[in-house]
């Protein structure tokens, strides 16, 4: 990261009434599991939809995905031993980073986006050592695979006479039926 993203503008937007509001927004978030989900869904959706403006590329992507999942993780009670105050202000950033109307409104075009990535680094810098514990607590977990919902198996389709071991005459009594046979054979 440069030392322009790293520096004092998220500071200052951390500073802010309004991002001191969203402190208290987070922490209320983190009572209910269900709302931090959907904040993280949410985050990761305007993410990729500005991922290719280039305030949200490169290492600021991975960033952010990184908080998320750590937030997700901690959230759910699958990694312990966050500091409540880095998980809480992790919440505010994602807030923040949702929210259209900030310091810089994000529908200006690229710019609307700087003071997200700015909070969002001077944040990340912040929390190095809690994101370097994660990433060693997440490289040590198995990889879990969701199973794909399964889709009602439909029989499979074949040309095989299904009537095998019945009678083929159905009409007929078994002793009705008459074979021809060839003598020496």
């Amino acid at each position: 990261m440069t030392e322009n993203n790293t520096g004092p503008e998220g500071k200052k937007i951390a500073d802010t009434p309004l991002f001191k509001r969203l402190l208290e927004k987070a922490e209320a978030y983190l009572k209910h599991p269900t709302q931090v989900a959907k904040l993280i869904s949410d985050t990761l959706k305007k993410a990729t939809a500005k991922k290719g403006v280039g305030a949200i590329a490169g290492e600021v992507w991975e960033n952010l995905q990184l908080l998320t999942r750590m937030i997700k993780a901690a959230s759910s009670g699958e990694y312990k031993g966050i500091p409540t105050a880095t998980l809480v202000g992790g919440v505010a950033v994602l807030i923040y980073f949702l929210m259209p109307i900030d310091i810089i409104p994000d529908v200006i075009p690229v710019i609307g986006l700087l003071d997200d990535a700015s909070l969002l680094a001077w944040f990340m810098a912040g929390i190095k050592t809690e994101l370097d514990k994660f990433r060693e607590w997440e490289a040590t977990r198995p990889i879990r695979v969701t199973p794909r919902e399964q889709e009602p198996h439909a029989p499979e389709k074949h040309d095989a006479d299904i009537s095998f071991g019945t009678p083929k005459y159905s009409d007929r009594s078994a002793g009705d039926i008459q074979t021809e046979t060839r003598p020496n054979y």
